[in-house]
């Protein structure tokens, strides 16, 4: 009978105990530590859902996070006296640009909605960085404040291709400022050159949601502003400079912050008014914001990569070597990777045979990301038809180089002009240790030797001849580097399939028809002008020339370069078991890239394109250090 009393004595006390409590029952789950780390950093940037903070301080408030979402203006007016401030800014940052990605009329591409919320995302994540109590130093480590700041730099992204595009419509560069949306937006531009300001780009993108194959990495600097690149329009030459050398990346990158002016928070939140300042981080690395120098971001990869995946170098390289345009000859272009900087000194690549700037995708990369070299040095990529006798290929590579230091440096006063460091892989190291050796008479000398006294004395001075054989280093090399260069030769040259190629090669009918002209001249049959490196009236070709047993080699091997130039010399070894004075590296022989003198020889496990592999990218980038070091003790 007591055992039944107590049964719904108990019951009624669990269920006042229950009801008293409100239900606020709490259970513990354990979670997997990498899952709790997602989850704490998963926002609306990363997972297309609201942040944990977000979603809590809606929750304290007595919010709905979807109602909040569908229309942020409400719930952003109730929190200012709900939550403290720094937890007001940041939700209603993050509100604002998950209406923005959610919102199908605001994902329309000419939606004015879109630039509205975009500039909303942007204003309250300003306020939360600079118009608070504490500074952005006080709050360095915590996750809400690198949050905010990835909602500041993807807002920023959409309104400068929406600041872009208005300008476009408004008449271009010069127009500002500019009416985007609701916005009066003035743009003011930081460290670009003078030429490119008065340019509209074509085209101007998102680096941080480009995507690039055969790039090993891509380089980046993290801090204030989003990372953009600006596509310019081809320049509009004259025709009688169809032929210049020199080439001005049409490719930018650009590191784009906002502002809003006003002393106060409240005058930042109502203001109309917006700044866009576009920064060269070549040279700009950081910006006073707000009384406080802060990093700017940067994308030292995405211009380049834009610039390799749309200039289709690689097959203008084949089809100039194979099938030459007829009419004219495709003249060496010298590539600028970045605007022209006096300041910088120039690094100078020259590709081999059948090759392109291309060839060096993933090594001017790097050295585009090493923020040590980036700081010191530029990269210039030369580009040349590689079916062209190698002395014919010096002197027009030369014509182009000298070309391009005038153009940028007339007086040759800049640092740009001096120490400037060559580096050369296989036909190309050889052409580059022409261009640093005085040949003085040897080469004309030994091109004449079996012609008559009458013929030597017209032959000397023949332009076309004297430009072939006569010449000096060029002044403003400082430090040579060759990587698998075949100084004597390559025995593949003579091989059955490179004579077959050799045979495919077409030269330019300009090149064949001042060959004809100067037999012609000079009363020499063409036959005969085999002794000066041409044969039966056509000119050698690149291959012809990297046979060991070419006329090349033999009038050039005892040329010296310019005494007391350092340089450097890295060689690909294919069978690290194989002695390295019998190595090759399937295409060059040790025996051929090996130079006495050297400062440095590195030989790395690989096959002929060992510019490539990250052991030769390493050496490079300690050889400029080294580089850099001797220039400073100057």
């Amino acid at each position: 009978m007591r055992s039944s009393r107590r049964f719904p004595q108990t019951f009624v006390l669990a269920l006042a105990w229950l009801l008293l409590s409100g239900c606020a029952v709490v259970s513990v789950k354990q979670h997997k530590a990498d899952d709790a780390a997602i989850a704490r950093r998963a926002d609306v940037l990363s997972s297309g859902k609201l942040s944990t903070d977000t979603a809590t301080t809606l929750a304290a408030a007595g919010l709905d996070s979807d109602a909040c979402t569908r229309d942020p203006a409400p719930c952003v007016q109730q929190l200012r006296d709900a939550v403290p401030v720094e937890a007001w800014l940041a939700t209603a940052a993050e509100l604002h640009l998950a209406r923005l990605q959610s919102d199908k009329q605001a994902q329309a591409a000419d939606a004015p909605l879109r630039t509205q919320l975009a500039a909303d995302a942007a204003r309250w994540s300003y306020a939360y960085l600079f118009l608070t109590p504490r500074t952005p130093e006080q709050r360095v480590f915590e996750s809400r404040q690198q949050r905010v700041l990835a909602i500041y730099n993807r807002a920023v992204e959409l309104l400068a291709q929406a600041t872009f595009e208005a300008s476009r419509a408004q008449g271009g560069v010069g127009s500002s400022p500019v009416r985007v949306g609701e916005l009066e937006t003035t743009v003011v531009l930081h460290g670009f050159e003078a030429s490119q300001l008065g340019t509209q780009p074509d085209e101007l993108l998102a680096s941080d949601t480009l995507g690039f194959d055969n790039l090993r990495a891509v380089y980046r600097r993290d801090g204030f502003g989003s990372s953009l690149v600006a596509v310019y329009p081809r320049p509009q030459r004259d025709p009688d400079q169809a032929q210049v050398a020199y080439r001005d990346t049409r490719y930018l990158p650009v590191t784009v912050t906002m502002r809003f002016p006003g002393d106060s928070l409240d005058a930042v939140l109502a203001s109309r008014q917006l700044r866009v300042d576009a920064y060269n981080p070549y040279r700009i690395d950081s910006e006073t914001i707000a009384g406080r120098t802060v990093p700017l971001a940067a994308n030292f990869s995405a211009a380049y990569g834009v610039w390799l995946a749309r200039s289709d170098l690689a097959k203008l390289s084949l089809a100039s070597l194979l099938k030459p345009r007829q009419s004219t000859v495709f003249k060496p272009r010298v590539y600028l990777n970045q605007p022209y900087d006096p300041d910088k000194r120039v690094i100078i690549l020259v590709h081999g045979l059948a090759s392109s700037p291309e060839a060096w995708v993933n090594l001017a990369n790097e050295l585009l990301g090493d923020d040590e070299l980036r700081d010191q040095y530029q990269v210039w990529q030369v580009f040349y038809p590689t079916n062209l006798g190698l002395l014919a290929s010096r002197q027009s590579i030369d014509a182009a180089l000298q070309a391009t230091f005038r153009h940028y440096d007339p007086d040759g006063n800049d640092a740009a002009s001096r120490d400037a460091v060559l580096v050369g892989h296989s036909m190309g190291g050889v052409i580059a240790r022409l261009l640093v050796s005085d040949s003085g008479e040897r080469v004309l000398d030994a091109s004449l030797a079996s012609f008559s006294p009458e013929q030597i004395a017209r032959l000397r001075q023949e332009p076309l001849v004297r430009g072939l054989t006569v010449f000096a280093p060029m002044p403003q090399v400082g430090r040579v580097v060759f990587m698998a260069a075949p100084h004597r030769g390559a025995g593949v040259a003579d091989g059955w399939a490179l004579r077959m190629v050799r045979k495919l090669i077409g030269l330019p009918f300009e090149v064949l028809r001042e060959t004809a002209e100067l037999a012609q001249r000079a009363d020499v049959d063409e036959q005969a002008l085999q002794k000066i490196g041409f044969r039966k009236g056509r000119p050698p070709t690149g291959p012809d020339d990297l046979s060991p047993s070419s006329w090349f080699m033999h009038v050039t091997e005892s040329v010296p370069m310019e005494a007391g130039l350092p340089f450097h010399t890295i060689v690909g070894r294919k069978d690290p078991a194989m002695p390295l004075a019998q190595s090759s590296d399937g295409y060059v022989p040790y025996a051929s890239a090996h130079l006495d003198g050297a400062v440095s020889e590195v030989a790395i496990t690989s096959g002929h394109s060992v510019q490539e592999t990250p052991q030769a990218i390493i050496e490079l980038r300690r050889i400029l250090r080294e580089d850099e070091r001797a220039h400073e003790k100057r």
